[in-house]
């Protein structure tokens, strides 16, 4: 009933796949005459794509926007209203007892705190991420993600209309958690809900509306719009929040959690049409997403359930789910090379555009050395809008170039911007006018980040890729794990978990203190020197995986680090087995017992 397979992993024989897609043919093919031929029947479901991809692309280019708005909307407009917040602040506690408010010294560190406590928070969302993600799926996890940035909109008005900063305080903390569970939900959402040639233009779409989002933010920061009015500026993020949680409701689980974390076919099918419509290569579609559950960990053996904060909690998966803690989950990723591999892939592709989080809390503020507030202002907003514009060049040609090029490249010219705008400010005591070209380096470096999702400073392709090139890099089962282990989504960690979070809010949480009392220079130590070792990294072992299935980027990744070439698939589909011998015989059968229901189900709808 069982054989050892070729990769090592006790497996059904082919049988399994042949029962499965048979099964599966059966509710989108009928027998004719005229030979096999597609049935004619609707697609149930509100608002269903149905394998309309223009339809597609908006439902994701929408959801996108609206549950991408709390974080680039809530960390961009205080970088042109800072003014107005500082005055606010002070007035604060003037009026409770404090002569003269805070000193210049004293506001440059609160402010620095109340803009970078979205990391602390954004971890906690992190540590929440997997748990969330693999136990209630994509779908719960984008809604509950949207239930809680509405309650930390909310006090954000609360805390700018009768004046308490600490109450803005924690509405930012709330609003950072439910970014911090959003952006692992979208992103893997979007990846497992589309189809191949269209993962990377949707993965693109999330990041160019994050950064039309940061745009919004600058633009009714200035003073010329809503800058002084602080209870409207804030207030405004209310309603995508509501949105995002009207359009979640009727949108389906992805197909692929719904095959390989729920085992459950049937559902998986049904998603499938939903969003890709009711298609012969369906039946390819499912022997795909099979491959992922035999490749990279096995994850039709065990799936990492739990949270930080859950560390103890189990629950059932499927029938066949082998329970374990996120640290345990953390330990597999470190011990096996081509998980560990992807991890340090991504964190260094996520550290080469750390930089965007100081430029879009502090443009204005920095620029405000050597250019009056106004034209700092119109500055910053001509910076994020060429950040936009460059976002919709890389929809064009993200799945024209290679991730690898791209990634490199733009990162490489990120870096160059940033000299740029240091060897400007060096030279202003020699020749007034370069100071000019401090405004083209920033300008360049919104070009160059070109992203979308989480401030980032690379539109065309640098931003997007870096934050999506982890989902490509490892099966289905770690994906969760790995991404939350690498991203910050500005983004995330605990000694390893959350790894950029934590370098993006100390980086962040030191810039404008550094650049008080050393200028420019310190953008140096900082931000470029860490950047050129990530991209020599890079440049060494990053694989391509442009128009790639994840199994065929995973086989080449356990290539790598297996000195006997081929045999490592098996050599390690062997150690796992002896270790989960009893957990891959329920497995099997469990999977085939799931396939027999289908079928009879199926003959019994014929009947």
């Amino acid at each position: 009933m069982f054989e050892q397979s070729t990769d090592g992993l006790c497996s059904p024989q082919m049988s399994f796949s042949s029962s499965s897609v048979s099964s599966l043919r059966a509710r989108t093919m009928s027998s004719s005459d005229d030979g096999i031929t597609v049935k004619k029947r609707e697609v149930k479901g509100c608002c269903a794509p149905a394998g309309n991809k223009v339809k597609l692309l908006l439902v994701c280019g929408v959801l996108s926007c609206a549950t991408n708005f709390p974080e680039g909307y809530c960390n961009s407009y205080p970088n042109t209203s800072h003014q107005t917040f500082q005055n606010q602040i002070n007035e604060s506690y003037i009026e409770r007892g404090m002569e003269g408010g805070l000193t210049d010294a004293g506001f440059t560190w609160y402010w620095s705190l109340m803009l970078n406590i979205w990391f602390l928070g954004y971890l906690v969302g992190t540590f929440l991420t997997p748990y969330f993600c693999d136990n209630l799926g994509r779908k719960k996890a984008l809604f509950i993600s949207n239930c809680i940035a509405l309650i930390g909109a909310i006090l954000s008005v609360v805390g700018v209309t009768f004046n308490v900063p600490e109450v803005f305080f924690v509405s930012r903390i709330i609003a950072s958690i439910s970014s911090g569970i959003s952006f692992g939900s979208l992103i893997l959402f979007l990846q497992e809900a589309t189809p191949t040639e269209l993962r990377g233009v949707t993965s693109f779409l999330s990041e160019s509306t994050f950064i039309m989002t940061m745009g919004l933010g600058i633009g009714f920061g200035m003073d010329a719009v809503f800058g002084t009015n602080l209870p409207l500026l804030t207030g405004i993020s209310i309603f995508p929040a509501i949105v995002a949680i009207i359009i979640v409701i009727p949108l389906h689980e992805t197909p692929k959690f719904l095959l390989i974390n729920k085992d459950d076919k049937e559902a998986a099918l049904a998603s499938l049409e939903y969003y890709r419509g009711i298609t012969a290569e369906n039946d390819e579609v499912i022997e795909d997403m099979m491959l992922e559950m035999k490749v990279g960990g096995g994850e039709d053996e065990k799936s990492v359930v739990s949270g930080f904060f859950f560390a103890h909690y189990t629950a059932r998966l499927t029938p066949f789910s082998f329970q374990i803690t996120i640290w345990e989950g953390v330990k597999e990723v470190l011990t096996l090379p081509h998980l560990r591999i992807a991890f340090f892939l991504g964190a260094a592709s996520l550290q080469i555009i750390v930089g965007i989080w100081p430029i879009v809390y502090l443009s204005t503020d920095l620029l405000e050395d050597n250019f009056s507030p106004e034209i700092s202002q119109i500055a910053s907003f001509a910076f994020m809008m060429a950040d936009f514009l460059a976002s919709i060049g890389g929809l064009l040609i993200i799945e024209r170039f290679g991730r690898r090029t791209l990634l490199i490249g733009l990162g490489a010219a990120n870096v160059i911007s940033l000299c740029l705008y240091i060897a400007s400010d060096l030279l202003i005591p020699v020749w007034d006018p370069i100071r000019w070209g401090q405004i083209a380096a920033l300008i360049l470096f919104g070009i160059t980040y070109g992203t979308g999702k989480y401030p980032d400073h690379c539109r065309i392709a640098l931003g997007p890729i870096a934050y999506f090139i982890t989902s490509e890099l490892v099966p289905q089962r770690s994906r969760s794990i790995v991404q939350s282990m690498t991203t910050f989504p500005k983004h995330r960690q605990f000694k390893v978990l959350g790894f950029n979070t934590m370098m993006n809010f100390i980086l962040s949480f030191i810039t404008l203190p550094c650049y008080t009392y050393f200028g420019a220079l310190s953008f140096l130590p900082l931000l470029v020197i860490p950047s050129i070792f990530c991209l020599i990294f890079l440049f060494i072992y990053l694989p391509e995986t442009r128009g790639r299935e994840v199994h065929d980027v995973v086989d080449e990744l356990m290539a790598r680090h297996n000195k006997d070439g081929g045999q490592n698939k098996a050599n390690y589909g062997n150690s796992f087995v002896q270790s989960r011998n009893i957990s891959s015989s329920v497995l099997s059968a469990s999977s085939i017992a799931s396939i027999g229901s289908i079928d009879k189900k199926t003959t019994e709808t014929e009947a």
